[in-house]
């Protein structure tokens, strides 16, 4: 890392600390701990599942802080999943349960990072850092200003017994452990000062994990983590593979936040894509605390400052826009209806089917019909899927009965190609049926 600037950033750091004194843009919450363990307790001895799950209700769940219900809220967690994990992996929470008084201890830390925040980024505001039981789905994320730590990772040290628990959480505490929960918590209380980027392209997820991954390893001056450890040692295979993958709808899942199937074998690397960029940007930049904050504030929504942000760093080996025509370009579609053309303002009353003819062989996988409650038409409804040709280039269904001189519309998307790759671009059917 830049030894001189970091010191800079640290002598800025504790000059922030001396002015704000005892001020704290953050706060602790560990009280869901103590209920978690106290429902515990009762659950692992009561024999009726019915009572389990009042147990799991009443003693956790809801009494439950802010960022429980926060939690359970992002990871869609339910009573009976809780239940099932206390009674699943007695030798995993016998093992970690010691451990509870640590989280408590870590606060100190948290609240270094998040002065150390502060005076890069004078804008932070107070953000409360919530230490909860959840269900193996997530070991951090945030909600507004709140900062959202699963604990049951977090809990884990080279003493816990892991052989009970699913593959998947095995093979990711065993990446991360010993975990670093301050760090941690830096990292996604940059996310709760991001704009919203959740519902975006591949690009722009690894960008926004790539910002909170590299302004909070900067703060903290840690070591990198192992994702961004391991494409900084494999640059070119990494890189090469991600540009093979972004055109490809699926393969997101390859990069962040789920078990990577590719040839490179590492989860997350999607982190490493955004921490790469965002470290050319940072190290290009001759104002480094305005670098943090263009990095911070960061509009993905707006498409010309983002393609400007990640162009100008040159770490692509494609500029945005020829990334996105290439996209298209894959994406299957959609050459007619073979009943009658898109458009048409005399379609029969009577027609009670619908072919779509595509470019190319397609997968039986997924589909999706909807409306757009915005045009002034009726909305097709489909009555039966009549489904694929042998050669699985045209696709029927009927409709329920037409009414005459009515304008009717469908939204088509969703559907992939054979090899589940790429999906059909939201395609619009419109027509108009004939008077009688």
């Amino acid at each position: 890392m830049h030894k001189i600037t970091t010191t800079l950033l640290l002598a800025a750091c504790l000059l922030t600390g001396m002015l704000f004194g005892q001020s704290s843009p953050g706060n602790i919450v560990t009280s869901d701990l103590d209920n978690f363990w106290i429902a515990y307790d009762r659950i692992v001895q009561t024999p009726d599942s019915l009572e389990r799950l009042r147990l799991i209700n009443e003693l956790y769940i809801n009494k439950g802080t802010e960022g429980l219900k926060g939690l359970i809220a992002a990871r869609n967690y339910r009573d009976t999943e809780y239940v099932n994990a206390i009674l699943s992996y007695p030798k995993y929470w016998n093992s970690v349960r010691a451990n509870s008084a640590k989280i408590a201890q870590e606060a100190a830390q948290i609240e270094n990072y998040f002065a150390r925040f502060k005076a890069v980024y004078p804008e932070l505001k107070p953000a409360t850092v919530y230490f909860a039981i959840g269900v193996f789905r997530s070991p951090g994320t945030y909600q507004g200003d709140k900062v959202l730590m699963g604990a049951e990772f977090y809990l884990a040290d080279q003493n816990t017994v892991l052989d009970e628990l699913p593959e998947r959480v095995q093979r990711s505490m065993k990446a991360y452990m010993p975990y670093d929960v301050p760090l941690t918590a830096l990292h996604e209380s940059v996310h709760t000062r991001q704009k919203r980027w959740e519902d975006q392209t591949i690009i722009h997820l690894c960008v926004a994990e790539g910002v909170a991954e590299f302004v909070s390893t900067l703060l903290a001056e840690k070591p990198l983590s192992p994702p961004v450890k391991f494409g900084k040692q494999n640059a070119d295979r990494v890189l090469q593979q991600y540009m093979k993958e972004i055109f490809r709808d699926d393969d997101v899942w390859n990069w962040l936040w789920s078990q990577n199937q590719n040839t490179l074998k590492e989860n997350d690397l999607g982190y490493y894509i955004g921490y790469a960029i965002c470290e050319k940007y940072y190290n290009n930049a001759t104002d480094k605390k305005q670098a943090i904050k263009d990095l911070i504030e960061l509009d993905y929504s707006d498409e010309k400052a983002f393609t400007t942000f990640v162009d100008g760093t040159k770490f692509l080996p494609m500029t945005i826009r020829e990334i996105d025509r290439k996209y298209e370009s894959m994406r299957p579609k959609i050459k007619k209806i073979r009943e009658f053309k898109n458009g048409s303002q005399s379609v029969s009353p009577a027609l009670n089917v619908i072919t779509l003819e595509f470019s190319e062989p397609m997968s039986a996988c997924c589909r999706s019909f909807d409306i757009d409650p915005a045009k002034a038409a009726k909305s097709l409804r489909v009555k039966k899927v009549l489904g694929w040709s042998d050669d699985k280039k045209r696709f029927a269904f009927e409709v329920e009965a037409l009414q005459p001189n009515t304008n009717y519309q469908l939204i088509i998307s969703n559907f992939a190609k054979a090899d589940g790759g790429n999906r059909l671009a939201p395609y619009t059917l419109e027509f108009k049926t004939k008077a009688q």
